[in-house]
C-alpha cells in the first residue's frame, strides 16, 4: 500500500510542520482548504504564510494556535482546538483580501528514531458554515453577531479546557495503574474478559502471554482447573468482594515450561454500573512468594533453634569477614584510583615544567659558559633526566588509556631476559636465580615492554630484600580453565618468590602505593611495584602477595591466556621502507658476542660499514688510532676498566662530530647512580628489531649534524613552552612560526609554506591529533611531530600518525625527531606508524 498516495488522496485536510513550524508536507485537501499550492508553502513558516488579520481577536487566535503547536512539541501529547477563527488571504475582485474562516484542528506529535518529537501533524476542518448559523441566531434572538460569536468561542474554550483536564486526569490514572507496585486487572462481563492489566500483573502470570480481550478460561486455562473461575463467577453473581490471603496458584509463565508455584494475597472487588448491577470485577493483590518461602524456612528450622542459631552465627561471621575483606579491597582500589588520577595530572604538569627547565638550560649553555658553570649545568641536566624518568614511572602507574598489546609467550620472554636478570641480581649480591618454565607454552595478550619492566621490577625488589644474598625463583604456570565459562581459556600465573626479609602486615598493605618504599634514601622512588600494579590492572589480571617478616615474599600475577592459543608470535613487518645507510661507518661496542654479531649483520644489511669492539676501552683505542665513524653505537652496561658513559664523554669532548646512540635493556638504577648519559644522546631500548635500529641510527646521524633549512610551524597553548621550544628551533638555524591553537595553525598553514607541523597533543578545543588530520587533509605529505607526555601507543590509539617526541626533550632529540619524521614521511607506502623519542 502506497501510504504517500493515501495521504495525498484523503478528503480530510492534513499538513505536517517541523520543529520550527515550517511546512514539510500537505495533501491536496489542505491545499484546497487554504487556497494555496504546496509550491508556495513548502519550507515556509506557518505564521509567515498565514499571519492573521492583525485585529486584537485575530492576534489572540494566532497566539492560541501557536501555543497549541508548542504544547505538542514540548509534551509529546496530542492537542485539540475545537473551534478557532483564523483569517486567511483570498483573492478578490480588488486583489488579496483577508477572509474570516472558522476551523477545528487536531495536532498530533510525530516522533523520530530517538523517540523525540520531530514534527506535528495537523488535521483541520473548515467549519465556516457556523458563520451562517451565527447570523441566523442573531436574527432570531436579536443578539449581536459579536455577542453570539464571543459566546460560542467561550463555550468552545471551556469545552476544550474541560477535555484537556479530563485527558490529563485519565493519563495520570493510567500511569498510576501501570506503575502500581501491586498487581491489578479489570475483568469485564460475566465471561471475565481482560479489559486492562498493569505491568505487575503481566510479570505475575508471564510477560509474554496475551491477555487483553481474552476471557479468563482462554488467557489463563491453568487457573480454571484450580477453581479461580468458579470463585469469579460467585463474586459476579453475588456481588460480594472476596479476599484471599496466602493463596497458592500454579502459573505457566513460559511456554513449554512446567508451571511455577506462586503465593498471592488478593481481592476480587465487584464493579457496578449506574443502576447498581455488577458489570465487571477489579482484581488487586500482591505477590508474597518470597515472604511465604521465608516463613516456611523459619518454620522448618524452628524445631532445632540451637542448630539454626549456630549456623546463622557462623554465616554472619563469614559474611562479616568477607565484608571487611571486600571493603578493604574496595578502599584500596578507590585509593589507588584516586592517587592514579592525581598522579596523572601531576605528572603531566611536571613534564611541562621539566621541559621549561631543560629548554632554558639548553639555551643558556648555547651562549658559552666557564668550566665551573658547565659542571653545574651538567648536574642540572642530569636532574632533569632523573625527573623525566620519574615522570615516566608516574605515567605508567596513572595512565587510564589502554596500551597496545601483542600476543607472546611469557616463558620465552623470561628465558630471553635470563642473562639480564642474573646481571641485575649479581650486582653486589650473592643471589641464585631459579627458573621453572618447562611446562609453560601458553600465550598472553599484553604490552610486551611493560611485561618485561614488570618482571625486572619484581626481581629488583626481591634482590633488595636480600642484602645478605639468597634465592629468587621465577615460575610460569598455566592454570587450566574449570567448568566456569567466565575463565575463558584459563590463566597464566607468573610467580616471583624470594628468601628475603619479608614484610610486616603494615608494609604489605602499602606496597602498591606510589612513592612508598622501605629502601634508604637514594635507593628507590617507590614506583616499581606501583607500575607492576598498573600493568596487571591494564592487562585484565590480578596480583596476589604472600609475605611474613623473616620468611620471604611471593608475588603471583594472574594473567588471562590469549584466545589465540600457543601460536607463534607474528613477525613484525614495517609499514614503510626502512631508512638506509649511505656507507657511513658505525663503531659498534657490545660485550655479548651474539648481540654484537646480530647488530652488525643488521647494520651491514642496511648499508653501513661496521667496526666492532668488545668493550669501551677497545673502542677508545680505535678512536685514538684514527678511526672516525659517523656513529658510536654502544651498550650501557659493559665490563672493563672504562665505563660506557666515560667513553661517551670522551667522544663528545675530543671528537664532537661523531653522533652517539646508546642501548640498554634495563639499566635505570645504574644510569641514576652515574648521572645518566648526556641529554644529547639517544637511547634505544633492548630488545630491539631491525626497524627500530634502522630508524634510530639514521636519526642519530642526521640529527647530529647541522639541520637542514626547514620552516617549522609550532603549535602549543602554553606560552612558556611555545617561547622556549621556538628559541631552541631558532638556535638550530630553523625558521619558526607559532600558533596557540588549531584555528591559528590552520590559518598559518594556509598563508605560510611550512615544512613540518610540530604540535602539542593537548590543545584547547581541537586537540593536536585532530589538528594533524585536518592539516593533512589539505597537505597529505605534511610531516608531523607530536609533542606529548603520553605514551606512544596512546597517541596511536587516538589516531595520531607521525613522530612522537616526549617531554622533556633536548636539542639533539628535537633535531633527531625532525630528521626522522622527514625520512619517515618521505618513504614510500607510509602507513602512519608513529615513532617516539624518550629521555
Amino acid at each position: 500500500m502506497d501510504f504517500g498516495d493515501l495521504f495525498d488522496r484523503s478528503p480530510n485536510p492534513y499538513m505536517v510542520l517541523d520543529r520550527n513550524l515550517r511546512y514539510v508536507a500537505m495533501n491536496q485537501a489542505y491545499e484546497a482548504a487554504v487556497g494555496h499550492g504546496r509550491d508556495a508553502l513548502l519550507g515556509v513558516g506557518l505564521f509567515e504564510a498565514f499571519p492573521g488579520d492583525g485585529s486584537e481577536l485575530g492576534n489572540a487566535n494566532v497566539a492560541l494556535l501557536r501555543q497549541s503547536l508548542q504544547r505538542v512539541l514540548r509534551t509529546g501529547r496530542r492537542d485539540v482546538l475545537s473551534l478557532i477563527r483564523y483569517a486567511i488571504p483570498r483573492p478578490g475582485p480588488d486583489g488579496i483580501v483577508m477572509e474570516d474562516r472558522y476551523w477545528s484542528a487536531t495536532h498530533t506529535p510525530l516522533f523520530d528514531a530517538r523517540g523525540e518529537v520531530a514534527w506535528v501533524l495537523q488535521h483541520t476542518t473548515d467549519v465556516t458554515g457556523m458563520r451562517r448559523l451565527k447570523q441566523a441566531l442573531a436574527e432570531a434572538t436579536g443578539a449581536s453577531s459579536e455577542q453570539i460569536e464571543q459566546g460560542m468561542f467561550e463555550r468552545a474554550r471551556e469545552v476544550q479546557e474541560h477535555n484537556r483536564t479530563l485527558e490529563l486526569r485519565l493519563t495520570d490514572l493510567e500511569t498510576l495503574f501501570a506503575q502500581a507496585p501491586g498487581f491489578m486487572a479489570y475483568l469485564s462481563g460475566p465471561e471475565h474478559r481482560f479489559a486492562q492489566v498493569n505491568r505487575a500483573y503481566e510479570e505475575l502470570v508471564g510477560s509474554g502471554r496475551p491477555l487483553i480481550g481474552l476471557p479468563l478460561e482462554e488467557a489463563l486455562p491453568e487457573a480454571v482447573a484450580q477453581g479461580f473461575l468458579d470463585l469469579l463467577n460467585k463474586v459476579y453473581v453475588e456481588g460480594k468482594a472476596h479476599v484471599g490471603r496466602g493463596v497458592r496458584i500454579y502459573l505457566q509463565r513460559e511456554a513449554g515450561q512446567e508451571p511455577e508455584e506462586v503465593v498471592v494475597d488478593f481481592v476480587y472487588q465487584p464493579v457496578r454500573d449506574a443502576r447498581g448491577r455488577v458489570k465487571g470485577i477489579f482484581v488487586q493483590g500482591n505477590d508474597t512468594t518470597t515472604q511465604a518461602a521465608a516463613q516456611e524456612e523459619l518454620a522448618r528450622f524452628h524445631a532445632n533453634l540451637s542448630e539454626l542459631v549456630d549456623e546463622r552465627t557462623e554465616a554472619l561471621r563469614v559474611a562479616e569477614e568477607e565484608r571487611r575483606q571486600a571493603q578493604a579491597a574496595l578502599h584500596q582500589a578507590q585509593k589507588l584510583e584516586a592517587i592514579g588520577k592525581l598522579t596523572g595530572g601531576v605528572a603531566h604538569d611536571f613534564n611541562n615544567l621539566l621541559q621549561v627547565v631543560g629548554a632554558n638550560l639548553e639555551l643558556i649553555e648555547s651562549h658559552g659558559l666557564p668550566d665551573a658553570a658547565r659542571e653545574r649545568m651538567a648536574s642540572a641536566r642530569a636532574a632533569v633526566q632523573r625527573g623525566a624518568r620519574l615522570v615516566s614511572q608516574l605515567m605508567a602507574f596513572a595512565r587510564q588509556d589502554a596500551p597496545s598489546r601483542t600476543s607472546f609467550n611469557p616463558a620465552q620472554v623470561v628465558r630471553r631476559l635470563a642473562d639480564m636478570i642474573e646481571r641485575v641480581l649479581g650486582e653486589g649480591h650473592e643471589v641464585v636465580l631459579e627458573l621453572a618454565l618447562d611446562d609453560c607454552e601458553v600465550h598472553i595478550e599484553a604490552n610486551l615492554q611493560q611485561f618485561e619492566t614488570t618482571l625486572l621490577n619484581m626481581v629488583i625488589n626481591a634482590r633488595d630484600a636480600m642484602p645478605e644474598g639468597g634465592r629468587v625463583r621465577v615460575e610460569c604456570q598455566q592454570v587450566k580453565p574449570s567448568g566456569d565459562a567466565s575463565q575463558g581459556s584459563g590463566e597464566l600465573r607468573l610467580v616471583v618468590s624470594d628468601t628475603g626479609v619479608g614484610m610486616t602486615p603494615e608494609v604489605k598493605a602499602r606496597i602498591f602505593d606510589p612513592f612508598f618504599t622501605t629502601k634508604p634514601p637514594g635507593r628507590g622512588t617507590g614506583l616499581g611495584l606501583a607500575a607492576v600494579y598498573g600493568f596487571v590492572q591494564q592487562s585484565g589480571g590480578r596480583i596476589g602477595v604472600e609475605s611474613e617478616a623473616g620468611k620471604g615474599t611471593v608475588f603471583t600475577l594472574h594473567l588471562p591466556v590469549s584466545s589465540t592459543g600457543t601460536s607463534p608470535m607474528p613477525a613484525v613487518t614495517p609499514a614503510a621502507p626502512l631508512p638506509r645507510g649511505r656507507q657511513e661507518t658505525v663503531l659498534l661496542v657490545e660485550d655479548e658476542d651474539g648481540v654484537r654479531k646480530a647488530g652488525a649483520e643488521i647494520l651491514e644489511a642496511l648499508g653501513y660499514r661496521v667496526v666492532q669492539a668488545t668493550h669501551a676501552a677497545m673502542a677508545l683505542t680505535l678512536l685514538e688510532s684514527g678511526l672516525r665513524p659517523a656513529l658510536l653505537f654502544t651498550d650501557v652496561v659493559m665490563p672493563g676498566p672504562l665505563h660506557s658513559f666515560e667513553l661517551v664523554e670522551a667522544v663528545r669532548a675530543r671528537w664532537p662530530g661523531i653522533a652517539v646512540l646508546m642501548t640498554s635493556g634495563y639499566a635505570e638504577g645504574l644510569m641514576s647512580r652515574n648521572r645518566g648519559p648526556r641529554p644529547d644522546v639517544l637511547l634505544l631500548d633492548k630488545p630491539y628489531g631491525s626497524a627500530e635500529l634502522a630508524r634510530l641510527v639514521r636519526a642519530a646521524i642526521d640529527g647530529h649534524g647541522a639541520p637542514a633549512s626547514l620552516h617549522v610551524l609550532l603549535v602549543d597553548d602554553d606560552p612558556d613552552d611555545r617561547l622556549l621550544t621556538g628559541e631552541l628551533l631558532t638556535s638550530c638555524g630553523l625558521t619558526v612560526s607559532t600558533a596557540r591553537n588549531a584555528e591559528e595553525a590552520m590559518a598559518c598553514l594556509a598563508s605560510t609554506p611550512c615544512d613540518v607541523l610540530m604540535t602539542d597533543v593537548e590543545l584547547p578545543g581541537c586537540d593536536g591529533i585532530e589538528l594533524a588530520a585536518r592539516a593533512r587533509a589539505q597537505r597529505p605529505d605534511l610531516p608531523v611531530v607530536f609533542v606529548s607526555g603520553h605514551q606512544e601507543d596512546v597517541i596511536q590509539a587516538r589516531g595520531g600518525q607521525g613522530t612522537v617526541l616526549s617531554k622533556p626533550f633536548s636539542r639533539s632529540r628535537l633535531l633527531a625527531a625532525l630528521a626522522l619524521v622527514q625520512q619517515h614521511d618521505a618513504s614510500a607506502g607510509d602507513a602512519g606508524e608513529s615513532q617516539r623519542f624518550r629521555e
